[in-house]
Order: structure tokens, then sequence, then C-alpha cells
């Protein structure tokens, strides 16, 4: 047996098809099927088995896969412990983060780690919570910030992502001084009925707010958008109210705006819990064990 047959068996159940995991890999699919007929051929055991057009494990695939894992996983490990022996002191760090956390939380941690690894470089890649954590779940990254309400932390645990809650993310209103509601001090429930809504199109803050506002989300009354700051210029232009982080209003500066106002909402609250994650493993280099203790102490 061979580590590469032990990839190429990991590739498969991961991209679906020989041909997909072909092209992931950069190797032909008649390669890979072959490695894969060497290996079955050798552990005596039939690994895939076709339904229609599709290759899906077998009852005895299944029971390999999670030792096969165990293996690449363990000599990931080793090769991250010795590149870390030949080169102390350098290193790179994906760090995965939401819009709502890059702004102001994230700088100020990575100042603090710079001071002690100056030569480490840190890959910061802005995505969307879910896509964050396929991409831990496929060790593309390291580790991440996200939002996550009880779903999210529900799939965490069941993929072997450990996660600490850092701070929880309230919501504010946000809309034009020359709005209706602009007036107010504080936004109640019933008063979004009548206006229209300003919310972005996906994510999880989505999914939690869609799940509070229930009907209220389903008529015509709302505007979806990709980003927070294209929210902010319909909100200028006096197109409706938004809903929104109150940690981005903050981290943006945006309580200074002269076209806007910040309104507290007053009988309900959208929140999130804003998580330091990472995937459970059994070795961490130095500088990244170091660098997850800074991001994780909330002390200050």
């Amino acid at each position: 047996m061979e580590m590469r047959q032990f990839r190429y068996f990991d590739s498969i159940v991961k991209y679906g098809t020989m041909r997909e995991a072909a092209a992931k890999l950069f190797i032909s699919e008649p390669s890979i099927s072959q490695q894969i007929h060497e290996l079955q051929k050798e552990i005596g055991l039939p690994l895939f088995e076709k339904q229609g057009r599709k290759i899906v494990l077998t009852p005895e695939g299944k029971q390999l896969l999670p030792l096969v894992q165990a293996i690449l996983e363990a000599v990931s490990e080793l090769e991250v412990g010795i590149s870390e022996i030949l080169n102390p002191g350098s290193g790179l760090i994906k760090l995965g983060v939401i819009p709502i956390t890059r702004l102001d939380f994230v700088p100020k941690k990575l100042t603090e780690f710079v001071k002690i690894y100056p030569d480490i470089c840190v890959e910061l890649i802005e995505s969307g919570t879910l896509e964050i954590i396929e991409r831990l779940l496929d060790d593309t990254m390291d580790v991440a910030l996200i939002a996550a309400n009880s779903r999210i932390k529900s799939l965490m645990e069941l993929s072997g992502i450990k996660y600490q809650v850092l701070y929880n993310a309230n919501s504010v209103a946000i809309a034009s001084y020359n709005h209706p509601l602009a007036k107010y001090d504080k936004i109640s429930f019933s008063q979004l009925m009548d206006v229209r809504i300003i919310l972005r199109r996906q994510g999880i803050y989505r999914e939690e707010i869609d799940s509070f506002l229930g009907d209220l989300v389903k008529n015509d009354g709302i505007y979806s958008t990709d980003t927070y700051e294209t929210s902010i210029k319909l909100v200028e232009s006096n197109l409706g109210i938004a809903i929104m982080p109150e940690t981005f209003i903050s981290a943006s500066g945006l309580k200074e705006s002269s076209k806007i106002k910040v309104i507290p909402l007053d009988d309900f609250q959208v929140s999130l819990d804003i998580c330091f994650i990472h995937k459970k493993r059994n070795y961490y280099p130095l500088y990244l064990t170091n660098f997850m203790q800074i991001f994780t102490d909330i002390t200050d």
C-alpha cells in the first residue's frame, strides 16, 4: 500500500467521482483508477461500487475511510512538524474571516501576534460561514472567525471542529435621516411591517433574520444585497431600513455619518455568536498554538 493510494481513495470520496478527483489532483483518470484497483487488490476488499453513473463506497469502504483519513492527517501533522523543526519561526497561517469580524478585532490581534512572530505570514481569506467551515474540513484553511447559530454549532460538533465563543453580535437598524422612522430612538417589531427592509442576500445572519421575522420577509418589502456596503448605499438613498450587526456599524465608523441614523431595536433582537474555530488535531505548530491563544484571549 502506498500513501498516494490513500490520498486518491480519500479524494474520490471527497469529490464524488474519479474524474473530479483526478482533476483536483492534476492526474489522469486512468491513473487514479489503476491505483484504486491496485489498492483494492492488495487489501482484498472492494472499496467502491457503481450506482447508475455514480460510484459510492461499499460497506467495507465505509469502514476503511476513517482509518485512511486518520493516517493522512497523521502524515500531514508529521510534515508540518518536520517543517517547523527545519525552519523554526517561519510558516503560513490561513485565517478565515467573515465581514463583521475583520474590521476591528482582527487587526488588533494580528498586531499582537506579529510582535512575537514577525516572520510568520498570515493570509486572510474572507468568505461566508459555511464556505469557511468547508475549507477548514478540506485542510485549505487553518483557523477562522465565523458567526454561528445553534445549527452551525451542532454542525461543527458533528464535523470535528472545535469552537470558542468570543463575543455576541447584536443587531441594529440604520435609516436615512429623511426616513419617517429616523425620528424614533428605538424601532419596534411592529414598525417594520410597513417599511421596506434591506438585508444581505445569503449567509447565517440572513438565515437567522428570516427565521425571526417569518412572514415579514416573504412579501415584496425586501431588498437583498451581497454586501453591507451596498445596503448602506441603499439606506443613504432612503430606499429602506437596513438591519445589520452592530459590530459592523461601530467598526466602520458609521455612527459618525451625517447621512444615516443608527437606531437600536426595541422589543426584538437578532444576534449571533462570533466564534473562533479550528479543526481538532493532535499536533499544532508552536506558532499556530500561540496564534490561537492570542485570538481566543478576550480578557481585554
